[in-house]
């Protein structure tokens, strides 16, 4: 999110490329680099998280509601589930609209040939799974009440709506996400070529 930087791995080689599409530039990675724990002490360590409070400062849970999941709809092709999950604090409250589907084939066949050739690069040998990291009503339920009884909804989302309201009927914030199409296609070569105008750099 945010960023444009990505990396390649190619089958034979000893080294990982990165890329920075915004700097214009290129670097390598070894194997055992790039697979080293990350340290988490580390004040530019990345992370996400969600919080929002009431006006009178105490330790209240937030009020959380969720509602449908029972008819299926069709959205882009998708058979999907809606759900409406509210969260609130007096008048300032979430909202997530989630349009779920049981099954993603194509996510899981990318999961798991991403799987398979990191597993290959791995200097320990071991098979590395692919993690998701979803923006959903799931995630933030779990940043803000640790505590909560509600279950998580099962499913991959295709859509999202996210609304955020101070007072009144009108939402101060909206986010929104959803997959329009999803299909699988030849591999563009070119896509693992480095332009000539990228410059290689060193990094740690």
């Amino acid at each position: 999110m945010n960023s444009e930087t990505g990396e390649i791995m190619i089958e034979g080689t000893d080294k990982i490329l990165k890329y920075d599409k915004d700097e214009k530039e290129y670097w390598l990675q070894s194997p055992e680099d790039y697979f080293k724990v990350p340290d988490t002490s580390s004040e530019n360590t990345k992370s996400m998280s969600f919080s929002m409070s009431s006006d009178e400062e105490d330790d209240t849970p937030p009020k959380i509601t969720r509602t449908g999941g029972k008819e299926i709809e069709v959205l882009h092709g998708f058979r999907t589930k809606k759900w409406i999950t509210t969260i609130s604090y007096s008048e300032k409250r979430m909202v997530f609209e989630e349009w779920l589907v049981d099954k993603l084939p194509l996510l899981v066949l990318s999961d798991s040939l991403e799987s398979a050739i990191k597993t290959k690069f791995n200097p320990e040998s071991e098979t590395v799974k692919v993690e998701h990291t979803e923006f959903s009503s799931n995630l933030i339920i779990s940043q803000m009440d640790s505590l909560t009884t509600l279950e998580p909804i099962s499913g991959h989302p295709v859509k999202i709506n996210f609304l955020v309201y101070e007072d009144g009927n009108d939402p101060k914030f909206t986010v929104g996400y959803e997959i329009l199409e999803l299909y699988a296609e030849p591999v563009d070569t070119s896509y693992f070529t480095i332009p000539e105008d990228y410059e290689r750099v060193e990094k740690e």
